[in-house]
């Protein structure tokens, strides 16, 4: 019996510690994401800052300059609202897709251990 136990918690053991390894590389992959989507859009604000004001330069030929900003200002409020939405729906699929992973790991150590004690 003590053997079985020996096996049991040792298979549990190499579950968890896979489900360790994989949540840890799910981490890193994470971080780097993140910095990397940190830099664009550090870089993508600057680009949006020369181009708002070469479109301000051009919209002030046609239109007055107060105008200009406040039709800016809707179009970067609409756009923001846009999408604050849309990654906010795409977190809460990342979130239920993570939930959902942990469930089945979790599951299935447990089904393992519940079939190697006989339950």
């Amino acid at each position: 019996m003590q053997a079985l136990s020996q096996d049991v918690i040792a298979l549990v053991s190499e579950d968890v510690d896979q489900v360790k390894a994989e949540l840890v590389a799910a981490v890193t992959e994470g971080r780097r994401g993140s910095a990397a989507l940190g830099a664009s859009g550090v870089l993508g604000l600057l680009a949006l800052l020369a181009a708002q004001e070469s479109a301000v330069r051009a919209l002030e030929r046609v239109w007055p300059a107060q105008r200009v900003v406040g039709a800016l200002a809707a179009a970067y409020g609409a756009g923001a609202v846009a999408f604050a939405g849309y990654g906010r729906a795409r977190l809460r699929q990342a979130r239920a897709a993570s939930r959902e992973a942990l469930t089945c790991s979790l599951d299935a150590v447990e089904q393992v251990a519940d079939e190697l004690s006989g339950g």
